[in-house]
């Protein structure tokens, strides 16, 4: 059986934190001009409990960062979860790919040379479904571990496999869109320049804009998720409040720093453009924060993907 809500809600709960001087859309245009979601009863949820020692490394799913960890010497990342829905887009075979590093020195603040003997990534593939009683069940889908691979160069590692998921929707956001990525430099040029306008586009808006205006921004990329991750209404109410704006009751204080020292990479086999910071390989659309009632001031990194739909010119957020 099948279940349907109207994503409105989104732009619901943002039109009603709007200031009265702001300018706002209408919860009627609103319900125009969404169409309703479709759900099902075969709510395949898939995740990966990730490990990883003595190495930095990233693992990517259909091309697309799920982690990207930078550890120290000797250090360690134990079992950790992520769910992996957001990255699956249709029923089908889907590409796991496995980069591991050297770890990062802290004493002269470079890698180290060499991965070392030690020097592993594994992975736990998971499927979740609800049983009778409502509650989910995890079963096991695929174990991996970059042990049991051969090594030919020292200073990196990079590996591929595949699992098989089920998904009752078929999101074709990406398959519509522009490969971005090329070798003319004066191509690269010119993106860069739309992907930093972009960029600052969207710092002025959590700098100075509304809620409302955000939220057109974000929400085909909420309403893409609402639909990968099965959520109901009150579950897209709570996404959509774990924003951290600057006009929320609890924060104190805002601000997001110049985009500057970043480096273009691509995702997606090149359908995915981002700015990252070259020292820290983190979002450089980034700042810190500090809620009431807390001493500590907390730094933010805001992930923000951008395509280009075939035939259109502007850039939008994945």
């Amino acid at each position: 059986m099948k279940k349907y809500f109207l994503l409105g809600l989104i732009f619901y709960f943002s039109a009603h934190a709007e200031k009265k001087t702001e300018p706002v859309i209408s919860i009627q245009n609103n319900y125009i001009t969404i169409q309703e979601n479709e759900y099902f009863e075969d709510e395949s949820r898939y995740g990966a409990y990730i490990s990883g020692n003595n190495c930095s490394f990233e693992v990517l799913i259909n091309d697309i960062p799920v982690i990207k960890h930078r550890s120290t010497s000797e250090s360690r990342l134990a079992d950790s979860y992520f769910p992996l829905n957001e990255w699956i887009t249709k029923k089908g075979n889907q590409k796991v790919t496995v980069k591991m590093t050297p770890g990062f020195n802290q004493d002269n603040n470079t890698s180290d040379s060499e991965l070392s003997p030690s020097s592993e990534v594994q992975i736990k593939l998971v499927k979740l479904l609800k049983n009778q009683s409502g509650n989910l069940e995890e079963n096991e889908v695929k174990k991996y571990s970059t042990s049991k691979k051969k090594r030919g160069n020292p200073n990196i590692f990079e590996d591929t496999f595949t699992f098989f998921a089920e998904a009752p929707y078929d999101i074709k956001t990406l398959e519509n869109a522009e490969v971005l990525m090329t070798d003319d430099k004066d191509k690269l040029q010119v993106l860069e320049q739309e992907v930093v306008a972009k960029y600052n586009k969207v710092k002025d808006i959590y700098m100075k804009g509304s809620w409302n205006t955000l939220a057109a921004i974000y929400y085909n990329r909420e309403k893409r998720v609402a639909e990968q991750l099965y959520l109901l209404p009150n579950e897209i109410k709570q996404r959509w409040n774990e924003y951290i704006f600057r006009t929320n009751t609890d924060i104190t204080f805002f601000d997001l720093k110049p985009i500057e020292d970043y480096k273009m990479t691509f995702y997606a086999d090149g359908k995915i453009v981002c700015l990252q910071k070259i020292n820290t390989e983190k979002s450089a659309l980034w700042g810190d924060f500090k809620r009431k009632g807390k001493d500590n001031i907390m730094t933010t990194y805001i992930t923000l993907y951008l395509y280009r739909s075939k035939g259109t010119k502007d850039l939008e957020v994945y």
